[in-house]
């Protein structure tokens, strides 16, 4: 990426993520007092991750289950543990506008690879050829990985591929493209979810990327 083409996409971030922040605050309100009514925690869930070459981030969630073990080293979340709202904000990605805050403190950009945990970043780095590249741009709410449907138990390696590609092939177009994907997808998600529909999940903006079913099994 240019430094032009980095000025860009910073700036359009923080327009972004602004507007975008400030249209879910009500949302996020209702949200986070629900959560704390269910599940007497707090609604805020904070977790460090890796959000680019040699950069780590905490970054929020909105709390969508209570006490599973380890959560930096346990890989997967049953979703049976989730209350009906933690499994509807999972579905939706709701859970995840709270990082509209990392975007606009810089930690993180709306669009590209998916911050994982240094726990299994140092593992995938290890066994998937390509890993450590993705990190060459900053994190990204939502990817090319996951609106080709990379989410949930699928491969890392093709995530890898994804990501990779989308950073050699970065355009101002293609986060525009990626971003009204993601939009598109959430809102029928949510729609579906709503009335009853049992609409397959097509897009993750929750970071848990996992191997094969073959190498690891994982969850969101």
């Amino acid at each position: 990426m240019s430094t032009r083409g980095a000025f860009a996409k910073r700036a359009f971030d923080i327009a972004g993520a602004a507007v975008l922040l400030v249209l879910a605050a009500p949302l996020l309100l209702v949200l986070a007092a629900a959560i704390r009514l269910q599940l007497r925690r707090p609604a805020l869930f904070r977790q460090v991750r890796v959000v680019g070459s040699g950069r780590l981030a905490e970054i929020t969630k909105l709390r969508t289950l209570g006490l599973h073990g380890d959560p930096d080293t346990c890989w997967a979340a049953p979703v049976q543990r989730c209350t009906s709202l933690g499994r509807f904000l999972r579905s939706t990605h709701l859970d995840e506008l709270p990082q509209l805050v990392n975007v606009l403190r810089g930690e993180m950009s709306l669009v590209g690879p998916r911050p994982e945990r240094p726990y299994f970043a140092r593992q995938f780095g290890l066994e998937v050829p390509g890993y450590h590249d993705r990190n060459r741009m900053p994190a990204g709410l939502t990817g090319w990985a996951q609106v080709h449907g990379l989410n949930g138990d699928t491969s890392i390696h093709d995530r890898v591929r994804l990501d990779n590609h989308y950073i050699e092939n970065w355009s101002f177009w293609l986060d525009l493209t990626i971003l009204a994907r993601t939009v598109a997808v959430t809102v029928a998600t949510a729609v579906g979810s709503l009335a009853g529909s049992s609409r397959p999940e097509l897009i993750a903006i929750d970071p848990a990327p996992a191997f094969s079913r073959t190498s690891h099994g994982g969850s969101r």
